[in-house]
This record gives C-alpha cells, structure tokens and sequence, in this order.
C-alpha cells in the first residue's frame, strides 16, 4: 500500500518537473534575436555580435530583411551592383560620394587592401555591409577612417572580400 504522502510527494515533483520544462527553453531551438541587438550589430562598430546572431541572420529571411531595413533608412552611401556588362571580379565600385578600390598586397599574395575613399563628402563611415546575391550580409568595421580615406587588409579566403568582388553584390557605407 502506497502511503498518502508518497502520492503527494510524487505528485508534487510531477508538477516541478513539469514547470521546470515549460519555463526552460529548448536548447535544440533557436534563441529568439531582439530589436536591441540587431540595431546594435547595424550601428555599433564595438558592438560583437552573439554566435547565435550571426546563425539567426544565416538561417532567418526575416530577420536579414529587418537588418536591410535598418541599413538602408540611415545609410551614408549605397553602392550598387556593378553593371550588367561587366565580367569578372570587381575591383572598383563608386557611388553616393565614396569610391571602393580593392587592391592586391605586393608583400603577401593572400591579402589586398580594400581602399576606401570619400570623393566630395565629409562623412566618415564606421561600418561597410556587403549583400551577396543570396541576400547575405558582410559586415566590416572601419577603425580608421581619416582624412577622407581608410585602408583595410584582407585575406583572399574572408567571405566580404569574395563579396566585394562580386558582380551581383552591393554595398552599404554606415
């Protein structure tokens, strides 16, 4: 026979148990981004986004499209796909007063210099996006931008040189 307190205690760890799974989350599920730190990785150069953040705007078309939307309602500079006559790897894009040159290093083979340069604007970016074809986004900071110009080293394997230089990607000055 079952003692009256044995139910009771039973029943009572049946009902921990129960809001201990109901109040923790899933960690097979994905954590839910927020409004602060997706404005947070689009305007702050300090800000280092979470791993689950930069997995979030991997896997979410909704969350990357938030993201453009934030980029686009306060960005410096747009530059635009390169034209649709244009072969090969770009090495030069311009618009909205800023010219982006990419330029290979003579001291390392694996590296370029991506030059960036204000022709008739006094703004100094701090971030650099890159949309890919695919809708996914680069992000760059800029630490120095002075005197109108800023010089970034680059590894030939970094995923926003690769969509720098594509033909069908665009880019977002901050």
């Amino acid at each position: 026979m079952i003692d009256p307190s044995d139910k009771e205690a039973e029943a009572l760890f049946i009902a921990l148990d129960t809001l201990d799974q109901i109040s923790r989350p899933d960690p097979d599920l994905p954590r839910k981004i927020g409004f602060n730190e997706l404005y947070a990785y689009a305007n702050d150069p300090d800000h280092s986004p979470a791993s689950d953040l930069i997995a979030a705007l991997s896997t979410s078309l909704d969350l990357r499209r938030d993201l453009k939307r934030l980029l686009d309602k306060q960005a410096l500079a747009h530059l635009p796909r390169v034209a649709a006559a244009s072969s090969g790897e770009v090495t030069e894009r311009e618009g909205d007063g800023f010219t982006l040159r990419l330029k290979p290093s003579k001291a390392q083979e694996d590296q370029v210099y991506l030059l960036i340069q204000a022709l008739d604007r006094d703004d100094s970016p701090r971030l650099l996006f890159v949309e890919d074809e695919d809708a996914t986004l680069h992000r760059l900071v800029i630490d120095d931008f002075l005197e109108g110009e800023a010089q970034i080293l680059l590894n030939l394997q970094d995923g926003i040189l690769k969509a720098l230089r594509n033909v069908k990607s665009s880019v977002i000055l901050r």
